[in-house]
């Protein structure tokens, strides 16, 4: 019945797809005929160019496996944050659970917890970002995406593991450019932008101003309180200079503001105890709070010296962000929580790069980065269930408090060379050394020190056997640094030991036809050593990391796109990942001893796939009509070790469709979200991993299918 049920789901979204073509493909065939001038949006034979390795080159010359995002890609599919960014990438997840700050970013089998950093660099216009709280901040001026896969710490910077994300956002320039949008959608949800960017002093500064608002009411009701649960108030504001007061010399500075209120953590009770029913009542008598203020600042000098390019970055971050939340995740007021949690850090990198030509090229430098956290919580109950009222009151009565706060400190250097051994054969070696010092200040007073460090070596051979065709190879390393548990811990080690990865891939890109067709493919292994997870401690009111000690993942990938005819193009994409448990130690205090040798670690989707296409149809008198549907695929995966829960699989459909003219200066947009209206949650704690006081079984209320308009004007 199960495998029934998706093929109807799986049948669905495709019918969506083809119904979407079939509308689409003779349109633009006409048009062709009898307008062959007509734009060329969407067309797959335009070269995409990318900064993949620090410098521009096309997306078929780089030997990484890597998902481009455009301009046009992320207007037309409209990309907001990392989530939108996964869902069209094989082999890469997102969800986001309990509060704006926990994510869980899956790549390639290597995940993230709780409070935990991504198995990613994520780099935003060339700054490594400091805090994992740095996450769903809403972005604007969009401009290009990079999904890199494998290895990338020696080019990108600590943490990059698994890969890495390399977003580009709009640069003020010697033009002058203003966008304004207006939507509106399901749940009452209005959104407003504005961007306006140009020369202050010509040839000197230019500036970008940009705010964004969201207010939405939410779809999910609680029927005990009457609030709805996915609220969302957000305001962000950014401002980018860009200084050039000599030739050859830049300076790009930028500040964001956001202020976001987000939605009630409360859980659902699971009364089935059953992953794949999730349409509990959201009942909680509290109304929850997610309140989130974050300072972003950073700087970038970049200095041609003719010999090679000097690049100097600071950044410095704040983020606050706190929870109040019903922890019965029931009517009755038996339980609540509040956590606080509290991140600043700097970071300095000083980067020297030779010129892009030349059959030698390098780069080196080193990093920087001191940051500390403070994270706390309480959990409060109803003194009558512990017997020291007689009759209920409320829960306000302190029964666990954890408070810890967290300094780090990283020292790398890092190097990077490629040569030309042959016109078509290029080598390239890679290195990087993170040394890292940790220290923990417990509420309870006292202290205790931990360090990791390691060599990430990676190498990379690539051959060209015909224009327009590339096959490489390349063996790396890849290092998470550990980190520290909560003091008042119930179970577990003291101490997250450090991941390392080291990954095994091959992979081809060919670009045929007149680059009408291109298609990539990859196969990997990763040999991961101590990969972490989190579980909820209710017995100490926080989140114990655990490792398992060796993992072993191997699986492929592989994406296309072809131009059918002038401004639709197709693209496919299916990604394979296959995780098993080669050893893991029991940790002090965890549950009953079981076998957990050739289980899935939790959180690991064993399939992706996507397919879509984006068309755009001339009508006259400057109009276009575009269309772009999408579907994609995840399969279901385990919330626990012990492979018991398991989560369903999931069909999303997204349809965006619309008009636009002017030469592209307007456009009224008609989107929808999860067309087939799928509610599967982000988040399942069962009992076993969860330890509640109640004994319960609790999930995040998912949120079904989505749907509205928006305006947007570029002056």
């Amino acid at each position: 019945m199960r495998h029934a049920s998706h093929v109807r789901k799986f049948m669905a979204g495709s019918a969506l797809i083809a119904m979407a073509f079939t509308w689409s493909v003779p349109a633009l065939a006409a048009a062709e005929r009898v307008a062959p001038a007509a734009t060329e949006a969407g067309d797959a034979s335009a070269e995409i160019l990318v900064t993949a390795r620090r410098r521009n080159e096309s997306v078929q010359s780089v030997p990484i496996a890597i998902t481009v995002l455009t301009a046009e890609d992320i207007a037309r599919s409209g990309v907001e944050g990392v989530g939108d960014i996964a869902n069209l990438s094989p082999n890469v997840s997102f969800d986001n659970a309990l509060n704006l700050g926990t994510n869980f970013l899956t790549i390639r089998g290597q995940g993230q917890s709780q409070y935990s950093p991504p198995p990613a660099a994520i780099v935003v216009d060339g700054v490594l970002t400091i805090s994992p709280l740095q996450f769903n901040v809403d972005e604007f001026g969009l401009q290009q995406v990079e999904v890199l896969k494998g290895p990338q710490g020696a080019i990108y910077g600590r943490n990059a593991i698994a890969g890495a994300i390399n977003i580009s956002s709009l640069k003020p320039g010697d033009d002058f450019d203003a966008r304004v949008m207006a939507g509106y959608g399901r749940g009452e949800e209005w959104k407003a932008k504005a961007m306006v960017s140009g020369p202050v002093v010509a040839d000197l500064l230019s500036v970008l101003g940009g705010v964004s608002f969201t207010d939405r009411r939410g779809q999910v009701r609680n029927v005990t309180t009457g609030e709805y649960s996915d609220k969302m108030k957000d305001f962000t504001g950014r401002l980018r200079a860009v200084v050039t007061p000599a030739e050859g010399f830049e300076l790009d500075l930028k500040y964001t503001y956001s202020d976001a209120k987000g939605r009630d953590p409360a859980y659902v009770t699971s009364r089935s105890g059953n992953p794949r029913i999730s349409s509990d009542p959201f009942d909680s008598n509290r109304v929850g709070t997610n309140p989130r203020t974050l300072h972003d600042l950073s700087g970038r000098a970049i200095y041609d010296t003719g010999f090679g390019t000097l690049i100097a970055t600071l950044a410095y971050v704040h983020v606050r962000e706190d929870i109040t939340a019903d922890f019965d995740f029931s009517a009755l007021d038996i339980f609540a929580v509040k956590q606080r949690q509290q991140e600043s850090g700097f970071s300095q990198e000083l980067r020297f790069a030779s010129p892009t030509g030349g059959s030698l090229r390098w780069l080196f430098g080193g990093y920087h980065v001191r940051s500390k956290r403070r994270l706390g919580a309480d959990i409060f109950a109803d003194p009558f269930f512990l017997g020291v009222t007689p009759a209920p009151t409320q829960a306000d009565f302190l029964i666990a408090r954890s408070n810890d706060l967290n300094r780090y400190e990283t020292w790398s250097g890092f190097a990077n060379v490629e040569y030309d051994l042959l016109p078509t054969l290029e080598l390239a070696v890679a290195a990087r050394y993170d040394d890292d010092s940790l220290q923990q200040f417990p509420g309870t007073g006292g202290s205790q020190k931990a360090s990791f460090a390691k060599w990430q070596p990676k190498g990379t051979l690539t051959f060209k056997p015909v224009p327009g065709v590339m096959v490489y190879g390349s063996v790396g390393r890849g290092f998470r640094s550990g980190d520290f548990n909560a003091s008042g811990s119930s179970f577990g080690n003291p101490v997250i030991a450090a991941e390392v990865a080291t990954n095994y891939e091959v992979g081809a890109k060919a670009r045929l036809l007149d680059g009408t067709v291109s298609i990539e493919g990859a196969l990997f292994r990763t040999d991961l050593k101590n990969g972490q997870f989190k579980i909820f401690d209710g017995g100490g009111a926080t989140n114990v990391g655990i490792n398992i000690d060796k993992t072993r993942i191997e699986g492929f990938e592989v994406a296309g796109a072809v131009r059918l005819v002038r401004g639709f193009t197709f693209t496919g994409s299916f990604g394979h990942t296959d995780p098993k448990v080669v050893r893991f130690t029991l940790p002090p205090g965890y549950g009953a001893p079981v076998n957990y040798i050739g289980n899935r670690p939790p959180r690991i989707s064993r399939y992706t796939a996507n397919i879509g296409f984006d068309a755009e149809i001339p009508v006259g008198d400057g109009l276009n009509l575009f269309v772009r549907p999408e579907y994609r695929f995840t399969s279901g995966y385990y919330w626990d070790l012990e492979n018991r829960y398991r989560r369903p699989s999931i069909d999303l459909v997204d349809l965006r469709a619309g008009i636009e003219g002017g030469e592209g200066r307007w456009s009224v947009t008609g989107w929808v979200h999860n067309a087939l209206n799928q509610k599967v949650t982000a988040d399942y704690q069962p009992f076993t991993n969860s330890g509640h006081p109640l004994g319960i079984d609790a999930y995040y209320p998912p949120v079904g299918s989505t749907y509205g308009i928006e305006l947007s004007y570029r002056f």
